[in-house]
């Protein structure tokens, strides 16, 4: 355990047959993410793909979600190295990898969290052991344990593959981008489309061979549909868009209301 939370009761949840509801954060405030872990959510993504978020907004964020018991997991811009590293070194819990549609990429996802000489993880880990006060050799034989690993599934070829990306032992399951896959399957944007859905439900079925089948829902509507299809970490949109929606909802009693 470090940091104050263990990882595994995410796992100890999902072995219950529990659905981890969490969130995605964009916005670069330590009160977001902090504010955030009041809810009784399980995890949140810190979104380093496509929100203006550097490794240090990665850090505060992460620091706004000590004490609590919400796992702090990082998606980080690309499957590499350098960037699963620097997450990893500043306390990320877990990692998010996107774009992994072969078995090669989810391999190298692999070595990237995994130190030498199994991997090519370089040896820094600063935050992840509290500056010191958690000893490196301590760290480095637990550290797995206490880590979440995910491959982003967004690609037709990930579909295609994804019996053999499931092989990589390291990975603690997958987690679903349905905008990018709608893309690949020549479908963009269309959540409700036939090709989407049946994607979706060969992705949930094949993907029980792994503890968690993660997912983006936009609505309440697809957040029950990903469960009934075996989804069991669900993520209800994201910061930015609950806000909007919770100030646009606001704004619309107000104006039923003095109509």
């Amino acid at each position: 355990m470090f940091l104050g939370v263990c990882l595994n009761k995410l796992v100890e949840k999902a072995l219950k047959g529990e659905v981890l509801f969490g969130t995605w954060i964009t916005i670069n405030s330590p009160e977001v993410s902090e504010a955030i872990s009041t809810l009784p959510i399980e995890w949140v993504v810190i979104d380093m793909e496509h929100a203006p978020l550097d490794i240090y907004d990665v850090e505060l964020l992460l620091m706004g979600l000590k004490g609590s018991n919400v796992t702090g997991i990082v998606r980080v811009p690309w499957n590499d190295p350098v960037h699963i590293k620097r997450v990893l070194d500043v306390g990320a819990q877990g990692v998010l990898a996107p774009w992994i549609s072969t078995y090669e990429e989810a391999q190298a996802l692999e070595r990237a969290v995994i130190y030498p000489p199994k991997g090519i993880r370089g040896v820094g880990p600063r935050r992840a052991t509290m500056y010191g006060s958690i000893s490196r050799t301590e760290y480095y034989k637990k550290y797995l344990e206490d880590l979440v690993v995910l491959a982003q599934i967004e690609t037709s070829s990930a579909v295609e593959n994804l019996e053999k990306i499931l092989e990589v032992k390291t990975l603690t399951g997958i987690f679903v981008g349905p905008n990018d896959l709608s893309a690949s399957l020549g479908v963009f944007g269309e959540m409700d489309s036939p090709i989407l859905l049946g994607a979706l439900e060969k992705i949930a079925r094949t993907a029980r061979t792994k503890l968690i089948r993660g997912i983006m829902a936009y609505t309440p509507e697809e957040a029950a549909r990903a469960i009934k299809m075996g989804y069991n970490m669900i993520s209800l949109s994201s910061d930015m868009s609950n806000m909007l929606r919770g100030l646009r909802t606001f704004m619309h009693d107000v104006e039923k209301l003095i109509k």
